[in-house]
């Protein structure tokens, strides 16, 4: 136990003086701002839903967990180390802030070890709401859109608080796979995964079989489609 304690609290103090992750995140994530000129949504403006319905399917121990998620992380190693030595899955939305950040994706499991020390660094200088809201902002929706403003307005040609819950949802289930799930060339598969993010959050107790029903039945009203 004095050994694992040692350890973290030596990555503290490297991530909080040698190597201030939380500055180079925002540092890097400011660049992208402006690169992909960004409307940048305030996390207090990003609606509970959305943010319920990202936390269902891409982190559910995200209110808790250190950065990392290590029953994800053990499941994926079982399954895809046997495969080709390389751990795919596992990623928490903290290590999917790093990764659209500070560190290119590669299949390599030295990558997901350093990964993996990043996100639990960013979680000892970063606070919840603020990695959230980072995320939220620079992950790629597809059609040139970085972050949920410019997805809001790309897709639907609205603000993200002027969605309805069932768009929304949609695009919540897009960064997973922006090509394939491209709701104007693949509408189809986008519904889909639209319904995936549903049942993930009947699943996490966030609503009721019914409820999700009535949200999938919503209108999607994509930007440019009458």
């Amino acid at each position: 136990m004095l050994t694992i304690s040692l350890f973290f609290g030596g990555l503290n103090v490297y991530f909080h003086t040698s190597f201030p992750i939380r500055q180079k995140v925002q540092t890097a994530a400011a660049a992208m701002f402006r690169e992909h000129h960004v409307h940048i949504v305030p996390y207090a403006e990003i609606p509970h839903f959305y943010k319920e319905a990202v936390i269902a399917t891409e982190d559910r121990r995200f209110s808790w967990d250190p950065g990392i998620d290590p029953i994800g992380i053990l499941r994926s190693f079982v399954v895809d180390v046997e495969k080709d030595g390389y751990v795919e899955g596992g990623s928490t939305i903290t290590q999917q802030l790093v990764d659209n950040t500070i560190i290119r994706h590669q299949k390599t499991l030295g990558y997901k070890i350093r990964q993996a020390l990043y996100a639990i660094g960013l979680y000892d200088t970063m606070s919840k709401p603020e990695t959230f809201d980072l995320y939220a902002n620079v992950i790629y929706f597809g059609n040139g859109a970085y972050g949920l403003y410019n997805a809001a307005e790309t897709y639907f040609g609205r603000r993200p608080d002027a969605c309805n819950l069932g768009e929304l949802a949609m695009l919540a289930g897009l960064p997973n796979a922006p090509s394939d799930y491209d709701p104007f060339y693949a509408y189809p598969l986008a519904r889909k995964r639209e319904s995936i993010v549903l049942e993930n959050m009947v699943d996490a107790g966030m609503m009721t079989v019914r409820e999700s029903h009535v949200i999938f039945n919503m209108p999607i009203q994509l930007r440019g489609h009458a």
